[in-house]
């Protein structure tokens, strides 16, 4: 006859497998990928902006590859939502130079040299911008990369919707920062391309099944050796 488990054994392991699903149960991301852009000129910069939804946090990148262009400022519609302030910033990089310009706002500016004029924009959720980010400053700065990180106010990837670039030192076709001719100014706006779903993973309430399921059957089989 087999020697049965001490329930106290049963009991730790079943727990153990509760704490582990818990322990991933936070861990979902999911990316909103813009890289198709809609200009009254053409051509226009390699843009690649991304967010990444950790849950908590909107994680914002903004690049241009190959760099034929230096962004300014960044508009983003969120739908016909009005966002908590003041809106904070952080893991900025290059430190200091992205910065809240305004929020909620109908207005195509972000600041000295920066703005959307004459660039035809689809209409937006609610009317307005919710997030507009001033991005380095006039001139060229030698940033091909801006990236930093807000709340998620409460939203999803779900809410992002149309995006609006400002950039100068646009490049003729056929030459890239940092040396090519690149005196040129653009304006674009797109949406997005897709998003990347977050990771599989368990939800609490399977979890917790999981868990009683494992219990029930280390009982069942104490039971049946005794």
């Amino acid at each position: 006859m087999k020697t049965p488990q001490p329930l106290s054994r049963l009991l730790s392991a079943s727990a153990l497998a509760l704490a582990m699903g818990a322990a991933v149960s936070g861990n979902a991301n999911a990316t909103v990928v813009y890289s198709t852009w809609t200009s009254n000129e053409a051509p226009n910069g390699n843009y690649i902006f991304s967010v990444t939804d950790t849950g908590t946090e909107f994680n914002y990148s903004l690049t241009v590859n190959p760099w034929n262009a230096e962004a300014l400022g960044l508009f983003i519609d969120l739908g016909a939502v009005t966002l908590p302030t003041p809106v904070t910033l952080s893991n900025v990089s290059p430190v200091g130079q992205v910065s809240v310009f305004a929020t909620d706002t109908p207005n195509d500016s972000c600041g000295a040299g920066c703005n959307l004029n004459g660039l035809a924009l689809p209409a937006l959720g609610g009317g307005d911008w919710e997030l507009v980010f001033r991005l380095g400053s006039q001139g060229f700065d030698g940033i091909q990369t801006f990236s930093w990180t807000t709340s998620d106010f409460g939203l999803s990837e779900s809410a992002f919707s149309t995006v609006g670039i400002r950039a100068q030192q646009l490049c003729d076709p056929g030459t890239t920062l940092p040396t090519g001719n690149c005196g040129g100014s653009d304006k674009v706006w797109g949406v997005p391309d897709g998003t990347t779903p977050p990771d599989t993973i368990p939800e609490p309430g399977v979890v917790l099944l999981m868990g009683a399921g494992l219990l029930g059957l280390g009982l069942a089989r104490r039971r049946k050796s005794a």
